[in-house]
């Protein structure tokens, strides 16, 4: 039994035409071949992302390259469950989950796990899970979640343990991160196989843990896990797993290459809006344009972003172009207007920062300095105007944050805001158009310091 496993594919459909012909070539080979997704299908190419009925032509690929099973992934919620449950009923193969709950009796049927009975009679069950973050909710806009109930999915997927002996081969389909995979496998030792996502791991030591195979194969389709079972008397007697290159697969599919160009034609996304001088390259740079877009709104003094909504590593220097700016940004956040005390955007900063030690907010408007213990918690802000001076500690800003942070983060505020009616994406396209030419080489706005004995 062959089992092709992709993750975190992130709608990176240029890469359809090759893992197609991939995976037909090994269907030709080998009587039986399964291929499954590990989640996370949208979100990060705007061709699929802002097409008019979005997420559909990932979809399309998927059936035409013939997937057997999937997993949600938190990004499957980006578009809306209304939009969710028209991609679930377009897709030619189950979505499963056993972590997640519908209040809704008309919302969408999460199943737990699947099984699938090949031609030989061997029995072959799948187990779904998604991640869920320190708020109890996976990492997608809790707006986008209402009605939604969801439980630890290591602790979930051990109420399944009953699947073993009713299947010869058990897969644990996840979408929780490499780490939690290997504990998962600790605890569920019933399990084959677990063939994750989330994290964007690159399993390039293929190893067992607690007698289960775990494995990842990087994201954005460029590779596949190749995991072959050999199997005796019903029973699994060997495991071999290996990354497969996509991108590199010498061969490409004529018909679905036709498809990827088809959907990429859209001369709207292609329209050059503005020339970047040199490379804009990392969270510092790509932070402090999308945060001076937002501040290019009139109502707006002061804005911030954070590092996890910047989608790519750098702008490249050249023309740049509407594509370019939804690859950046894709999640189309709304713009919400906070009035804040300097303490308010203070319990913002810091709440943003001892989520991992580290800065995660970029900032317009203002640079800052996160004071930090012995530990690396931070304890203290400074913050500074544009023009060298200290902030006004008697005064309320006019603060501009993604709706995302305004939902996620747990910060002191009395202004609950209101919303712009403008995305940050939109923000930046209409700055950049203005600007014309731009560069942000070199510009850093937040920094660390050790607090002094």
């Amino acid at each position: 039994l062959i089992i092709l496993s992709v993750n975190d594919m992130h709608a990176k459909i240029d890469n359809f035409p090759k893992f197609k012909a991939l995976v037909d070539d090994l269907r030709n080979q080998y009587s039986d071949v399964l291929v499954v997704s590990a989640g996370d299908m949208f979100t990060g190419n705007p061709v699929v992302d802002q097409y008019p009925d979005p997420g559909s032509p990932m979809i399309e690929l998927m059936n035409m390259t013939g997937f057997t099973v999937a997993t949600f992934g938190n990004h499957e919620f980006d578009y809306g469950q209304e939009i969710l449950q028209k991609r679930i009923r377009q897709c030619r193969f189950p979505l499963i989950s056993a972590n997640i709950l519908s209040s809704d009796p008309n919302g969408i049927n999460f199943s737990p796990y699947k099984t699938f009975t090949l031609e030989n009679g061997i029995k072959v069950s799948f187990i779904g899970a998604i991640q869920i973050n320190p708020a109890g909710l996976p990492d997608s806009h809790p707006t986008k979640l209402t009605g939604l109930k969801f439980t630890d999915g290591v602790e979930k997927i051990q109420e399944y343990r009953h699947l073993r002996d009713s299947c010869n081969v058990l897969v644990c389909l996840t979408h929780l991160g490499f780490e939690t995979d290997v504990v998962l496998a600790g605890l569920f030792g019933e399990a084959d196989l677990i063939l994750g996502g989330h994290s964007h791991t690159m399993v390039t030591n293929p190893s067992e843990y607690n007698g289960v195979l775990v494995m990842q194969a990087g994201s954005n389709l460029k590779s596949v896990s190749k995991i072959t079972l050999l199997l005796a008397g019903g029973k699994v007697v060997s495991k071999k797993a290996e990354i497969l290159s996509v991108v590199n697969y010498p061969r490409t599919d004529s018909t679905v290459l036709k498809m990827v160009d088809r959907f990429n034609d859209n001369k709207e996304l292609n329209r050059v809006i503005g020339i970047v001088r040199s490379d804009i390259a990392g969270n510092d740079e790509l932070g402090s344009l999308v945060t001076d877009g937002m501040c290019s709104l009139e109502a707006i003094e002061i804005a911030f972003q954070n590092n996890g909504g910047l989608r790519i590593d750098k702008l490249a220097q050249g023309n740049i172009t509407i594509k370019d700016i939804y690859k950046l940004d894709p999640f189309g956040n709304e713009i919400v207007l906070l009035k804040l005390s300097i303490q308010e955007i203070k319990s913002l900063i810091l709440c943003s920062f001892n989520r991992g030690k580290e800065v995660d907010l970029q900032a317009s408007g203002i640079s800052y300095t996160v004071i930090t213990d012995n530990d690396g918690t931070g304890v203290d802000v400074r913050i500074m105007l544009p023009d060298g001076k200290e902030a006004d500690p008697d005064k309320l800003y006019a603060v501009g944050l993604s709706s995302y942070v305004v939902s996620s983060y747990d910060f002191k505020h009395e202004d609950p805001g209101q919303s712009l009616y403008t995305t940050t994406a939109q923000s930046l396209i209409n700055f950049i158009t203005a600007k014309k030419e731009i560069d942000y080489s070199g510009i850093k706005r937040a920094f660390i310091e050790r607090e002094k004995q």
